[in-house]
């Protein structure tokens, strides 16, 4: 956030929207900003003294047959993996087990891919990070509550009751008799259509882009921060999705299949994972592709805006990813530097009078990359 100087003193003064923005942030949310740091010492720190003892083996891999094989091979093995796994937990329908294997997924996912981020990093430097990790747990948890809460604002907006009168035609519409695989590729089909146009809507539109900045504060993209949103996103975005989705009602076994395939997929959209994904990145919004997305520079961020596909982007003129480079790991939000980076601050940024978050396309910063990143060359 700015400053401005003091003619008479020549001494730097904080404006007074950031005065209040501060303390909002410290007196008002010390008891997450507590947690925070609760989390940063019992948890977040141990575990990254963990993983760094894999660096040294991350730097003999490189180079070496084994780290090109893991490459290529590691995003379509957890892909054919995930529906798998998902089939068969649903195979008896959905019962405990289920709901049990879904909790635990995410738990899963993290401990596959948090050593692979240390064996085989985009960025060395995304591998480190202040008290991101505590916030984003933080964000994980207060994003399932705020999911819940989504579902109790749907029911009082009585969209549950266009629900019911809609669902007789989604079951008539839905393919029940084909292929379970197919019909979860379908259900997500359908659903980024949606998600995408409502992302777009988030960048383009200077209210909403305000709610949705809070996800593009993170200065790294590591597996976890993926989940990073204002409950005010989540909130809408559920309000969105409940029309549409009501109108292609498949059954509750497939939308769970599709949620984990789309877990999956998110792991890979924000990990810091090198990965040679060649033609895969023409189907899904991962690797380069968000990578690109989460640049400070207006002109280039405003792209990518897939959920789990980026089809979408490629039909509708938004798709950004040069043949002949790799993308630097300078991200962040270009005209607003220091935003907020704690739990209370990214909730209450979007109330803050004046707050510079919102880009202007005359004020677009062009980031530099920076010497830490190893994928500054041209793509092979």
């Amino acid at each position: 956030m700015a400053v401005t100087k003091d003619q008479n003193s020549g001494n730097r003064r904080i404006p007074e929207q950031a005065r209040i923005g501060r303390f909002l942030e410290t007196w008002l949310g010390a008891p997450i900003n507590m947690l925070e740091a609760a989390l940063q010492w019992v948890m977040v720190k141990p575990l990254r003294w963990f993983w760094r003892h894999l660096d040294s083996w991350s730097y003999k891999l490189e180079g070496t047959l084994l780290r090109k094989i893991l490459s290529h091979t590691i995003f379509p093995f957890t892909l054919i993996l995930s529906v798998f796994v998902g089939l068969k937990l649903v195979e008896n329908g959905i019962t405990s087990l289920t709901l049990v294997g879904f909790v635990l997924l995410p738990i899963i996912y993290g401990l596959y891919s948090a050593p692979l981020e240390r064996l085989m990093p985009y960025s060395r430097k995304w591998l480190e990070g202040g008290n991101d990790s505590a916030v984003d747990i933080i964000m994980y948890f207060s994003g399932a509550f705020w999911s819940g809460i989504s579902g109790l604002i749907v029911s009082a907006l009585f969209i549950i009751g266009m629900v019911e009168a809609l669902e007789p035609y989604g079951h008539d519409l839905w393919p029940d008799q084909w292929n379970p695989v197919i019909q979860v590729a379908m259900f997500i089909l359908i659903k980024d259509f949606f998600r995408y146009w409502f992302h777009r809507a988030l960048h383009e539109i200077p209210a909403l882009w305000r709610i949705h900045a809070a996800h593009h504060s993170v200065e790294r993209l590591y597996w976890l921060n993926g989940i990073r949103a204002h409950p005010l996103e989540i909130i809408s975005q559920a309000i969105f999705y409940a029309i549409p989705l009501a109108l292609v009602q498949p059954t509750a076994e497939i939308a769970l299949v599709a949620v984990i395939l789309q877990l999956s997929i998110g792991i890979f959209q924000h990990s810091n994972i090198d990965l040679s994904l060649g033609w895969w990145e023409y189907i899904f919004s991962i690797g380069d592709n968000h990578r690109y997305h989460h640049y400070p520079d207006k002109g280039i961020g405003d792209s990518n805006y897939g959920g789990e596909l980026i089809i979408y982007d490629i039909l509708f003129g938004t798709f950004h990813n040069p043949r002949d480079e790799r993308p630097h790991d300078n991200i962040g939000i270009g005209t607003a530097p220091d935003y907020p980076m704690t739990v209370a601050g990214l909730y209450i940024a979007p109330f803050l009078p004046n707050q510079k978050t919102v880009f202007r396309k005359d004020e677009q910063e062009t980031s530099a990359p920076t010497e830490s990143s190893p994928k500054l060359q041209p793509a092979e």
